[in-house]
């Protein structure tokens, strides 16, 4: 029972954001919701571009990591993506604080996919991977050897 508290909390994360981007307007939808706990307590942010309309940003913070899983009914150029994670973060923080100290209210110790609204395939791939990853202990960071 405990995690209904944050499935109903990840639900409020389901929005429709609207941006100017290069002159145009974009609509970025948070589809995908993900919590996982992590043993740093630090604060963090990380941005994964799945494909030219499909993000992630991860949040993280006390011990937890939420995962947004985002679509966009235009393609966003690279040089967007500052200014466009700059007011995702100022939009969305106090929805992930909500769902955090809920789940450390509830000792959440896990990772679970809390929503996955019409996600696309590579997406939900995406998100499912990194679910799968937590749950083995393993980072979801790919890392890279410089050659």
């Amino acid at each position: 029972m405990k995690i209904m508290k944050l499935y109903s909390l990840a639900q409020e994360l389901a929005r429709d954001l609207v941006f100017e981007v290069d002159g145009e307007v974009v609509t970025l939808s948070i589809k995908g919701v993900l919590i996982a706990s992590v043993p740093s307590k630090s604060y963090n942010f990380s941005f994964f571009e799945v494909s030219e309309d499909e993000f992630i940003l991860a949040l993280q913070a006390s011990g937890y990591i939420v995962y947004l899983g985002i679509e966009s009914d235009e393609e966003v150029t690279e040089e967007a993506y500052p200014s466009i994670v700059q007011i995702l973060i100022s939009e969305l923080m106090p929805y992930v604080n909500a769902l955090i100290r809920e789940a450390e209210k509830v000792g959440y110790k896990g990772s679970d996919l809390l929503l996955d609204d019409n996600m696309s395939p590579t997406l939900k791939e995406a998100l499912y991977d990194i679910l799968l990853k937590h749950r083995k202990g393993r980072t979801p960071y790919e890392q890279f050897e410089v050659a």
